[in-house]
């Protein structure tokens, strides 16, 4: 149990406080006064004050802030340090403010898996069959145990994983084309798949096209240099960011049920059995969580980063900042959909624990 509640202190405390150094050295750099930097909410366990900024950990483990001088539209009229004052700063610079959160979420996602492809490689299972089902569609068609797959209707495949995805996007039965190796012999083998229900991406239920082929318990490692690990990166994170933003998506059309959000019981779960498998599956775990952060917060809504951003738009826009009444009453919408929404993950994560999904 330890092990959970350590590893989900350790997963939010290093994502909240990369998200809040963001906004925490954009502020700097555009010459506002941070005021307080804070890993946690509620009231202080531990401060000290360096400079202009009282540091803090306090109680709420859950989340984190940076509070800006001059931040609040409310004490605009008190302000005397115009020039430290975010209020008073340009659009364009209260917007790089807002968006270094973000992005210091996508930097070190992109960090954790360059680190990770250069010291530690890129790990996969190869496409070779372990096992074949009786009387499946990959029986009748004359695979065998130890075929080699190298490619599925003309496209190159490396590893067992992107079999299994191509055959997710699928929805159909027609009949599909397989070169394998088997020995020294390059074969080219039709096989006539069958649809049974399984689960897309998203964890929807659905119909899948089905084989009858397992895996072979073989696991390939293969060690990138600093470069390919760059490029490698860089596709991991463009990759999981639009996967996240087609889940949203999917979210808001209905197609993927608000059932399948998350909240800290689902993430100390997985942060917990992440851990345990090592620190390549823990950075790993790390830096998709740490997408998910960033994406969220740039989404278009009142209270998040993405709303203040539309809220700097719109100024840029009219020439002028939007009125007070405005803006508190934007914030007010955005704390209720905040609110509704952790309502939603805290009531799934209960759901799931009287279901009897239990933290060893």
């Amino acid at each position: 149990m330890w092990i959970y509640i350590i590893a989900t202190i350790v997963v939010i405390g290093i994502l909240v406080f990369v998200h809040e150094l963001g906004h925490f050295w954009a502020a700097r750099r555009m010459g506002v006064r941070v005021e307080i930097f804070s890993i946690g909410f509620g009231p202080k366990i531990l401060s000290f004050v360096r400079g202009d900024t009282e540091y803090r950990i306090s109680s709420i483990p859950f989340g984190g802030y940076v509070k800006l001088y001059g931040e609040h539209p409310d004490i605009l009229p008190s302000i005397i340090e115009k020039e430290k004052a975010f209020a008073f700063k340009k659009t364009w610079q209260k917007a790089l403010i807002v968006l270094a959160g973000p992005l210091a979420n996508f930097l070190f996602a992109f960090l954790a898996f360059w680190l990770i492809f250069t010291l530690i490689g890129k790990t996969y299972t190869p496409p070779k069959i372990g096992e074949i089902l009786p009387s499946s569609p990959a029986e009748i068609a004359g695979l065998q145990v130890g075929d080699h797959i190298l490619e599925i209707d003309g496209k190159k495949i490396k590893s067992f994983e992107e079999l299994l995805m191509d055959l997710r996007q699928r929805d159909t039965s027609a009949p599909i084309f397989l070169k394998i190796k088997r020995g020294e012999e390059i074969l080219d083998i039709w096989v006539t798949p069958q649809m049974v229900e399984g689960t897309n991406l998203f964890g929807k239920k659905t119909r899948i096209p089905m084989l009858g082929i397992k895996a072979s318990p073989e696991r390939l490692q293969e060690r990138l240099n600093p470069l390919s690990a760059f490029i490698l990166a860089g596709e991991r994170v463009y990759d999981f960011t639009a996967l996240t933003f087609l889940a949203i998506f999917k979210l808001f059309t209905g197609e993927l049920p608000f059932s399948t959000l998350g909240g800290p019981i689902t993430i100390g779960k997985f942060a917990g059995e992440s851990a345990k498998m090592g620190l390549m599956a823990f950075f790993t775990f790390m830096a998709l969580l740490s997408i998910n952060l960033a994406v969220i917060n740039i989404l278009p809504l009142p209270m998040l980063d993405g709303g203040h951003l539309v809220i700097f738009a719109i100024e840029a826009l009219k020439g002028s900042p939007l009125p007070l009444k405005t803006q508190e009453l934007l914030f007010k919408i955005g704390l209720i959909l905040i609110i509704g929404l952790t309502v939603v993950v805290f009531y799934n994560d209960i759901i799931r624990l009287l279901s009897g999904w239990k933290l060893p």
